[in-house]
């Protein structure tokens, strides 16, 4: 549980805020007011390594924090301030009342271990000591909170935590108060010393990310590195069984995506299409982790690099047009939300409006082929872009203009039919450049087709084309070219 990044104002705005607000010292012990201090304790109760239930039900944490300086008035006026706003109160009223809460809270539990101790309990014990509480209601609730808090009181170290609260919701099975614990584990689960201890620490935060995820859907494959008990909370989630734990991973993960961390690399190239390629995978069967608020910081994430002079510096990079125009296709395909997708429409309206496009797009030393093939990429993405319509088919119709000029300056096909060899390696050398991309599917193709009729149908085609063959092996060569020359629009059926 880190302290709040800058965007966990939005995480804990609110519903969450309006839930924590406390008027009593017993609705410190609510879920909502213990999320709340998680979120802006979360330092101070990793050191300690407890969690937020665990603070709330002990003197001798409370007193800790009360003694720790800063950290807690800190945390009192951000909390103050945030439900003073969303309520529409006075922030230096609420903040005081807020402290005068706390520090009856503390007096009251520091108080209660001293005069009526918890009873010696260990996890074997724990269900047993717990029948015997004669209590009801939320009394009830804090002394078997209290209780709970000594057993967890006797596990050093976060895995050790996670792995008794899940026995404990094991033994607990149908009853009340598997309810009871499963939000503690929640808690746990949202320490980022516990994740590492419980899946390894990740190389790239986007392997943590991921993991966040499948933890989330309860589709978790184990690994070497990661904790046995995982595979026990995976299933629980998986059968809908532990609702506060997967919100949990689903807190986690926003959480994680909001700070300032790369996913895979600082290099702004491979970490646009990290970012895109996290999108796509938490984007998963219709439904995505963290809801609008996922692509919401992916587009954030994306648009401290996806800017005006970002994206310069990336074209200034490729020093031909046409490999500009390439990757900056890459970039309209890849740049998630409004934001980005303006910035890459500026660029793409300069490119394409350019009333000298054909001559600077083709220009150059280059081989023809290549670039011939980069025109018929940067074409499939304008046909595949979220481009206008109207835009997408004049900038497609600009491209296809360049690459026919091209293809008549570099005299390509005359370059074919001069080289020696004879009508079927004309053929092959032609299907070979059309399957790796040389010509967009228009003019071009259409001025390819007549020229592989005339090759396919000399005499001498087939007779090259499957010396050596017979049988059935004569027979696959020749459905093998046929199917080929079919999906370019040329039927073709051997004499």
């Amino acid at each position: 549980m880190n302290n709040p990044v800058k965007d966990d104002g939005e995480l804990s705005s609110g519903d969450a805020a309006e839930k924590a607000f406390c008027g009593t010292v017993e609705e410190f012990s609510s879920p909502a007011a213990r999320e709340m201090m998680g979120r802006y304790i979360g330092s101070f109760l990793d050191q300690l390594i407890i969690t937020p239930a665990e603070l709330v039900h002990s003197g001798k944490y409370l007193k800790r924090l009360s003694d720790s300086g800063r950290v807690l008035m800190n945390a009192v006026d951000r909390a103050g301030t945030l439900q003073a706003k969303i309520r529409n109160l006075s922030a230096a009223v609420r903040v005081k009342e807020l402290h005068a809460l706390v520090s009856a809270g503390v007096r009251r539990a520091w108080d209660e271990d001293r005069e009526k101790p918890v009873p010696s309990v260990t996890a074997a014990t724990f269900f047993k000591v717990v029948e015997g509480v004669r209590l009801s209601g939320a009394e009830r609730d804090r002394q078997i909170g209290r209780i709970l808090t000594e057993v967890l009181f006797q596990q050093k170290t976060w895995r050790d935590k996670v792995n008794t609260l899940v026995g404990l919701l094991q033994s607990a099975g149908g009853t009340p108060m598997f309810d009871f614990i499963e939000p503690w584990l929640a808690e746990a689960l949202r320490s980022e010393p516990a994740l590492d201890q419980l899946l390894g620490f990740p190389e790239r935060l986007e392997e943590r990310c991921g993991d966040l995820n499948d933890l989330w859907r309860g589709a978790f494959v184990m690994r070497d590195t990661a904790a046995p008990v995982l595979a026990d909370i995976n299933r629980l989630i998986g059968e809908g069984r532990a609702p506060t734990c997967k919100a949990s991973f689903e807190y986690v993960l926003l959480r994680t995506l909001a700070n300032k961390e790369p996913l895979r690399s600082a290099e702004p190239e491979i970490e646009i299409q990290a970012i895109f390629d996290m999108f796509r995978r938490l984007w998963n069967g219709g439904e995505i982790c963290g809801g609008t608020r996922t692509p919401a910081t992916l587009e954030r994430r994306q648009n401290r690099l996806i800017t005006s002079e970002g994206v310069t510096d990336l074209l200034r990079e490729r020093k031909v047009v046409a490999d500009r125009l390439a990757y900056l296709m890459t970039l309209a395909n890849t740049a998630i939300g409004p934001s980005n997708r303006g910035t890459i429409r500026t660029f793409l309206d300069h490119y394409f409006g350019d009333q000298d496009f054909v001559p600077r797009t083709i220009g150059g030393q280059d081989p023809p082929v290549p670039k011939m093939q980069t025109l018929t990429g940067i074409h499939r993405a304008l046909k595949a872009s979220w481009l206008p319509e109207a835009d997408k088919t004049q900038a497609m119709a600009r491209v296809e203009t360049a690459q026919l000029e091209l293809l008549r300056r570099s005299r390509l096909f005359e370059q074919v039919d001069k080289k020696s060899g004879g009508p079927a390696q004309k053929v092959l050398t032609l299907v070979d450049l059309t399957r790796k991309g040389t010509f967009i599917d228009g003019e071009a193709m259409a001025q390819l087709r007549p020229i592989l009729h005339v090759y396919l149908r000399d005499p001498m085609f087939l007779v090259e084309y499957t010396a050596g063959a017979s049988g059935e092996d004569r027979a696959r060569k020749i459905a093998l070219l046929s199917k080929t020359l079919a999906s370019f629009g040329v039927p073709w059926a051997a004499e």
